[in-house]
């Protein structure tokens, strides 16, 4: 568990919500947070491990724990989370996002997007809109994505992110919403320079997480969970970006290596960071939701 220290700002009372939190490194970033005495808002879809998980935080000294059933991989579902995320808190001291999904061949959602681009990207970015307003309101306002440290030379196709004309693979998939992931903290971090709100990515390497054990997720990926990090450790970077005193060298940034707290910019194509946030506006607003 992460302990405490001296560098950190205070967290007893503050609001804290985890987007795939009742297990693997959501959970193990709860619970510390918990551990300093924050609300904590768990939100996931299986009502048993996500009651285990807030029994848990609740155990481990948060000041509240509750837990929030929703499917993040629709328009709507996503909506809902936000409108439920508001209702819980006015204010919001950070966010952390985890959920991810496991899968050997292409999947698409209801609304028709590939499954790995709705519930990585897609609903990181939607929900990061929807409730910047509450982030800013608590006056410093976190936002930390977990990721993949992908090279400047693995890009995106803005023009196929459905894999319509491209063929799907796991791998394209996967790093392609690490990519999409960045552009959009590259130009979330510009947006929003004049709010307090902070925005980065932790990047980890395979870790040991029930997600990564999913009979879904291909043979490799499996293999290396098995012999990946604790989840308190790769966690331990998005913990410290959440809790330190001040956020804004981070800004904007890549925590590129999981063993050592060293934020560098993210330095992506600016055009296609610009394109890529009204792309997902559009793409968003074609299921009836205007994004701030």
């Amino acid at each position: 568990m992460n302990a405490k220290t001296s560098f950190e700002r205070q967290i007893t009372g503050t609001n804290f919500v985890f987007f795939g939190g009742s297990a693997g490194m959501g959970k193990a970033a709860a619970l510390a947070l918990g551990e300093r005495g924050a609300n904590v808002l768990i939100v996931g879809r299986g009502y048993a491990a996500g009651e285990a998980a807030v029994k848990d935080v609740l155990e481990a000294g948060a000041a509240s724990a509750q837990f929030l059933s929703g499917d993040l991989s629709t328009v709507a579902g996503i909506v809902s989370v936000a409108d439920a995320v508001r209702a819980w808190r006015p204010k919001l001291h950070g966010i952390m996002h985890t959920a991810m999904t496991a899968s050997k061949e292409r999947r698409d959602t209801v609304d028709g997007f590939e499954f790995s681009f709705a519930l990585q990207y897609l609903a990181r970015a939607t929900l990061n809109r929807l409730l910047v307003d509450r982030l800013a309101a608590s006056g410093d306002g976190r936002i930390v994505h977990i990721g993949g440290d992908v090279p400047p030379f693995i890009k995106v196709d803005l023009d196929d992110l459905q894999f319509h004309q491209r063929k799907w693979g796991f791998m394209k998939s996967l790093l392609g919403t690490h990519v999409l992931g960045a552009l959009h903290i590259q130009q979330a971090a510009r947006l929003w320079a004049h709010l307090p709100v902070s925005i980065a990515v932790s990047c980890v390497g395979s870790t040991n997480t029930k997600a990564m054990a999913d009979p879904q997720m291909p043979w490799f990926m499996r293999m290396m969970g098995r012999f990946g990090a604790r989840p308190e450790v790769s966690a331990s970077n998005a913990v410290r970006f959440l809790t330190e005193q001040n956020a804004s060298a981070a800004n904007g940034a890549s925590l590129r290596n999981p063993k050592v707290y060293q934020p560098v910019s993210i330095t992506r194509n600016q055009q296609d960071a610009e394109r890529l946030w009204r792309i997902t506006g559009a793409l968003v607003e074609l299921k009836g939701v205007r994004l701030p």
